[in-house]
């Protein structure tokens, strides 16, 4: 049993290192990129609702209709406005980027938890060891706890969770583009070849390892196949 514990030492100190070190980096990342889309946000859920500036020019322009009509005795005449209603592309950008920074807090919470989980597993692993048990049955403990952590899929767990941030950022790309060609198309053609490229090599990067499994490059799609 000694053996076993003995070999088994270098895996249990190396995947909760492994679990910390990919959380931590995607607390870092989602911490940024929440800061950024939300500040889009800010600025672009804006254009969902009439603008103020606009109604009160509106409602000048009827009074001074209204007291025109009045000086010169003439027909008044309504002016009929429609009311506001944004576009469909502005919609999207908006539903996309809020879905963008929906994920990407969900991923910040979930990494937190599986922090939490890594710290929970070091902590049973070396438990019964604490307590001075036999190497029986700290062999024992640790065939149970790992067990659990490979029936539970807490490997794939981390997986996902890059899978996720990763997800977050194709949603506010592609709410970006909607919302840039509804302000200039120029800026708008420039950043859909930006990003085009990037998902050129996002895709040959997820499909290379599927012909060629000695390959390096891998995304979260890579896994799906």
């Amino acid at each position: 049993w000694e053996t076993y514990l003995e070999a088994a030492r270098d895996e249990d100190e190396s995947r909760p290192r492994d679990w910390d070190g990919n959380t931590g980096s995607i607390l870092t990342f989602t911490g940024l990129f929440a800061a950024t889309v939300a500040a889009f946000v800010i600025e672009s859920y804006k254009y969902l609702s009439p603008d103020s500036g606009d109604q009160t020019v509106e409602l000048l322009a009827q009074i001074l209709a209204a007291t025109t009509n009045a000086t010169t005795r003439s027909e008044s005449s309504v002016m009929h406005t429609e009311p506001f209603r944004a576009s469909n592309a502005m919609i999207a950008a908006n539903a996309l980027w809020f879905c963008s920074l929906s994920v990407a807090l969900v991923c910040a919470l979930l990494a937190t938890l599986v922090q939490q989980w890594s710290r929970d597993y070091i902590r049973d692993i070396k438990r019964q060891h604490a307590l001075g048990a036999s190497a029986r049955s700290r062999a024992f403990n640790h065939i149970y706890i790992r067990m659990g952590v490979n029936r539970y899929g807490m490997d794939r767990v981390v997986d996902w969770l890059v899978a996720l941030v990763h997800t977050s950022v194709a949603l506010f790309a592609i709410g970006l583009l909607l919302f840039l060609y509804q302000v200039d198309d120029m800026v708008a053609i420039c950043t859909s070849c930006v990003l085009g490229l990037f998902g050129t090599v996002y895709a040959v990067a997820s499909l290379l390892p599927i012909y060629d499994r000695s390959c390096p490059y891998k995304t979260p799609l890579s896994y799906v196949y």
